[in-house]
């Protein structure tokens, strides 16, 4: 045996030579997955990434390389290779994996040696479907020295197919001012856009449509989803299903995991509902950073989001504070309206004994040159066009507000009723639902006493210009004695 004394710096190089080179066979045990992990970890570093995703699916995985703020596919993989890579990145964290709970992590010092990184951040959570074991763990790299990659390197990359189809709202009943501007949101840096409304109003349905054209007009972004529960899977979005209220902490650690351009760590994110102050809270917290998101809330009108959200925590979700452009770029009212089968439908009788008097004298009043009272029509006893509903299909209904500085300065000055009235006194405001609903009476392809049930109150028209002009003035509304309505 022949003993060689050479200097520390020698051998500290040498591992990490053997680290850089290291060999990816093996039979799968610990060390080897250990040496593999550590392996993928050095390809980020040489390729520049700064963000490696694996997406763990219900058939397969996928590895992601996040290059200059694009998602790029690095390479597809078996769920069984992936669970034991992933456990193999949290031994370098010294935790124990546990697949079913999310986890936060770090890697550091003689566990980074050879990969040319000095830190690597881990945040790792259950997505949607959670029966298959689907999992998303994103690796935040911290590089020694930055590196500009090979461009031969980055050709392996694969770009992100974006889903097929394309985006249609127009057909299920927004209007195409609607749709332009739900786009027009969504190409913003930040803010978040709330779509409001009853439970099964659709609005999930739009957010997820509005995703899809986001994946498919840049399917280089990542996107994000938190819901509850998890309606649809979408194969190019994590969905992490919250199961209760403190499930939300866990979107705070993966916003700081994953800072975004715009939205939710490079993404677009969907919250789900926005239902108590601390999910208040953690969306305001990641609006604040800049990043773009959707979410949703119940609430009778687009306008009542912003007393809502207030309310919940009337301190840290202050009006001053979140009556901005740039923390809410969209607010969106919707329902989903019955239409008439025009094969069975029946004349509407003005003396309708399902409505009252205030109702039917208030329907007459929206009478215009183009809409007659002999028009309205209600619902049949249905026919074998309509399978004997009376109905054909549910149609959109919707009012899209693009909130300015004026109108959040209403909001502070005036609150949202005075706030609400005003911005329709603008020429090129949206028109109200109730406005849509009653042009849909008039047009014979709604119920008149649906108005009511699906959307709100029936008021008349003169009341509500009436009120608007008031409004204008900067007066309170009339009181109710003097109403007469």
């Amino acid at each position: 045996m022949k003993i060689e004394w050479i200097p520390l710096s020698i051998v500290a190089a040498r591992l990490a030579q053997a680290h850089h080179t290291g060999t990816m066979e093996g039979n799968g045990n610990g060390l080897d997955m250990r040496a593999r992990a550590k392996a993928l970890l050095k390809t980020g570093c040489d390729l520049g990434a700064s963000d490696i995703d694996i997406r763990r699916l219900a058939g397969h995985a996928v590895i992601e390389m996040h290059i200059d703020g694009t998602v790029r596919e690095y390479d597809e993989i078996t769920t069984d290779y992936a669970d034991k890579l992933i456990n193999a990145l949290y031994m370098l964290t010294k935790q124990q994996y546990r697949p079913k709970q999310s986890q936060d992590g770090s890697i550091a010092g003689r566990d980074l040696m050879g990969t040319g990184l000095v830190n690597v951040r881990i945040a790792r959570t259950p997505i949607a479907p959670v029966d298959a074991d689907a999992q998303w763990l994103n690796m935040r790299l911290q590089a020694g020295v930055q590196k500009v990659p090979a461009v031969d390197a980055l050709k392996g990359l694969k770009r992100v197919e974006p889903p097929p189809g394309k985006l249609d709202l127009v057909s299920s009943g927004w209007t195409e001012k609607q749709a332009e501007l739900l786009q027009t949101f969504v190409l913003n840096a930040t803010g978040t856009v709330i779509f409001t409304g009853p439970p099964g109003s659709g609005k999930t349905h739009v957010l997820h449509r509005l995703s899809e054209h986001i994946a498919r007009t840049r399917p280089g972004q990542r996107q994000a989803f938190i819901e509850q529960p998890v309606e649809t899977i979408l194969p190019h979005a994590p969905q992490l299903n919250i199961l209760d209220t403190l499930t939300a902490k866990r979107r705070r650690s993966l916003c700081a995991q994953n800072p975004p351009r715009s939205a939710y760590g490079r993404q677009h994110s969907g919250l789900g509902e926005i239902r108590d102050p601390l999910v208040a809270t953690t969306w305001l917290s990641a609006a604040e950073t800049g990043m773009l998101m959707m979410s949703t809330m119940h609430t009778a009108h687009p306008f009542l989001a912003i007393p809502r959200l207030r309310d919940m925590d009337p301190d840290r979700l202050a009006l001053p504070i979140i009556c901005d452009p740039a923390i809410i770029c969209g607010l969106v009212g919707q329902r989903l309206v019955p239409i008439l089968c025009d094969h069975c439908a029946l004349p509407w009788d003005q003396n309708d004994p399902r409505l009252t008097q205030i109702m039917r004298n208030a329907i007459l009043t929206w009478q215009r040159p183009d809409w007659r009272a002999s028009d309205i029509r209600r619902l049949g006893p249905g026919c074998p066009h309509c399978a004997w509903k009376g109905t054909v299909r549910r149609q959109v209904v919707a009012e899209v507000v693009d909130p300015d500085e004026t109108l959040m300065a209403d909001f502070i000055q005036y609150g949202p009723t005075l706030a609400r009235h005003r911005y329709h006194t603008r020429s090129n405001a949206d028109t109200t639902m109730l406005e849509k609903g009653m042009g849909l009476v008039f047009q014979g392809r709604m119920d008149p006493f649906d108005v009511p049930l699906k959307i709100e109150r029936i008021r008349a028209w003169d009341f509500l210009q009436r009120e608007r002009e008031r409004a204008l003035k900067g007066l309170e509304t009339t009181p109710l004695m003097e109403r007469g309505h």
